[in-house]
């Protein structure tokens, strides 16, 4: 390193340490909402993989194993499957190979199948609905471009942006000054760099996925993004920071005074704790912010990454009263609101002042809230009972049919020496009382390998649905669907459009079934299959919105 150079990339043990949503350990972060709150730059948001695959969509490595999958030949298939090459090397080689197979089939066809599942109406996730709230309240002094192929990012602006305002656009010169043009007077484009296929049909080329096609179009792609970072704050979002089409106008104007961010969720290594994949991830990225002049965020989760995204939107809002460096009672500042809103949470179900699982009566209180939650309008039950006869009648509750159950998940809370591990307590259910304590389980981790559907929930900051093996001690269960618990306005009531800007994650709610909730590889008797199972995107999203419904009254948040 330069003499001189001082890393204030956080450290790794502050990192294992509990909570990294922290300006006190991340100084960038603190760079991040001081540069985002005060406006004194244009903001440019560039968007990866990340916010898609909080979307429901395949990561690039796994779009391109789908694409493998589409290969007839077994032994052809197996030794594509074998390559370890680059992922734009191998998806060129994919895709000659398919075209050679199949004759005329086109490209984007083929990454059309392998990106959407079939049936299955792509929706934003909550990390998209951030960012364009974010675009939002940033309106007139905001641009958007994305590596991704879809329109998640154009659907999530919707909700916020007249239909007219909003408009996508792709690499070519043309589209690119026309894009220029368009982010003015609350308008908002999508500058999609590797091209566009939508889920329905249509697209828009170039499609840059392969080397080839890289190699082609990279210099084009890089001229923009370095015209994009010029004199402005730039924030990468959800982005693996090894493409070279990054890399590059990064690189050359690594002296520049503009600052550039990128928000971080250390990747999964197998066989590899999480302690040692964000210890390697983080010492690694101290290269993209010396030679680069990267600044970057290591956050625990992707629950994390979409509330860091979500409080610049309110710190943008409320500038006077998200200040670092205030300490006032009705500080909007994360930890501070974050505290107070879990304490709201757990004296609402029945929690002495430092307890973390109620006793007694409010144990007993609780058990029955949630047995009420399961059946109130708008709840799973009602939903269910609804979708019931549309899929061959499917038979609910009683001896013969399939039978639910709530599981209520907080966040920990804080400990006495000030800290906050990053996990989870159960503290209650829907089936039985616990008469005591020690008897739910407590401080599971949030990480992204838990054996827990409500852990993961928290993790991915989307819905989770997962199998259960009967055990001794839940030999009932068989499926289990999971989703985050959000609040809103517990410290401001701002608004975002029809949405608040003050959003918390603060726990999960999981819906346990006696039925198999996924049926993928496995054999499962049709009688077997959770009703769960059958839904459609659309209902799939109603049975979401239940599960809120369900938490905020066992809650009596209202």
């Amino acid at each position: 390193m330069p003499e001189g150079f001082v890393s204030k990339i956080v450290d790794p043990s502050a990192f294992d340490d509990g909570d990294t949503f922290s300006f006190e350990t991340q100084t960038y972060l603190t760079e991040l909402f001081e540069t985002v709150r005060d406006r004194s730059l244009p903001l440019t948001i560039v968007v990866g993989a990340g916010v898609s695959m909080n979307s429901g969509l395949p990561s690039w490595q796994s779009l391109i194993e789908k694409m493998t999958d589409e290969i007839s030949d077994k032994n052809i298939q197996r030794i594509a499957r074998a390559d370890k090459s680059d992922l734009m090397r191998k998806a060129e080689i994919v895709l000659q190979l398919l075209k050679e197979a199949k004759g005329d089939i086109q490209e984007h066809e083929v990454i059309r199948k392998a990106l959407y599942q079939r049936d299955l109406q792509v929706t934003p996730g909550l990390l998209a609905e951030s960012i364009a709230r974010l675009a939002y309240v940033r309106r007139t002094d905001s641009r958007l471009l994305t590596t991704n192929f879809d329109i998640v990012l154009e659907e999530a602006l919707l909700a916020y942006f007249a239909g007219a305002d909003v408009k996508s656009f792709s690499v070519p010169s043309d589209q690119t000054g026309a894009w220029k043009d368009w982010n003015r007077d609350g308008q908002i484009g999508v500058l999609h760099l590797h091209g566009r296929i939508r889920q329905a049909a249509g697209h828009e080329e170039p499609i840059l996925l392969t080397e080839s096609q890289f190699l082609k179009y990279g210099a084009q792609v890089r001229a923009i993004l370095a015209d994009s970072l010029k004199d402005s704050c730039t924030i990468f979002i959800g982005l693996g920071m090894s493409d070279p089409n990054l890399v590059g106008p990064l690189y050359e104007s690594a002296p520049a005074n503009s600052p550039r961010f990128s928000l971080v969720v250390p990747p999964a290594v197998p066989r590899v704790s999480p302690t040692l994949a964000a210890t390697y991830a983080i010492n690694s990225a101290r290269y993209l912010e010396q030679k680069l002049g990267l600044r970057p965020i290591f956050l625990k989760s992707y629950s994390q990454l979409n509330q860091a995204i979500s409080d610049l939107t309110l710190a943008v809002l409320e500038p006077e009263r998200y200040r670092l460096d205030d300490a006032v009672g009705d500080s909007l500042v994360y930890s501070r609101r974050f505290a107070r809103a879990l304490d709201v949470c757990y004296t609402a179900v029945g929690c002495s002042p430092k307890a973390e699982i109620p006793a007694g009566q409010a144990a007993e209180d609780l058990t029955t809230r949630l047995h009420k939650a399961l059946s109130i309008p708008d709840g799973p039950l009602d939903v269910l009972n609804r979708f019931s006869t549309e899929y061959g009648n499917h038979v609910l509750g009683g001896n013969d049919g399939e039978n639910f159950g709530l599981f209520l998940w907080l966040r920990s809370r804080t400990q006495e020496n000030g800290g906050r591990s990053y996990t989870i307590n159960l503290v209650g259910t829907s089936v039985y009382t616990h008469r005591e304590e020690w008897s739910l389980r407590h401080h599971v981790n949030i990480d992204r390998g838990s054996d827990f559907a409500a852990a993961q929930a928290i993790f991915t900051g989307n819905l989770q649905a997962a199998n259960l093996t009967p055990s001794p001690i839940a030999q009932i269960w068989r499926g289990i669907l999971a989703a985050p618990i959000l609040i809103s306005g517990t410290g401001s009531d701002r608004m975002v459009g029809k949405a608040p800007a003050d959003v918390l994650t603060v726990g999960a709610i999981t819906l346990n079934s006696t039925y198999v909730i996924k049926a993928n590889g496995e054999r499962v008797a049709p009688r077997h299959l959770s009703l769960i199972s059958k839904l459609d995107s659309e209902r799939y999203n109603y049975l979401l919105g239940s599960l809120q419904q369900a938490a905020q009254y066992a809650m009596n948040l209202g």
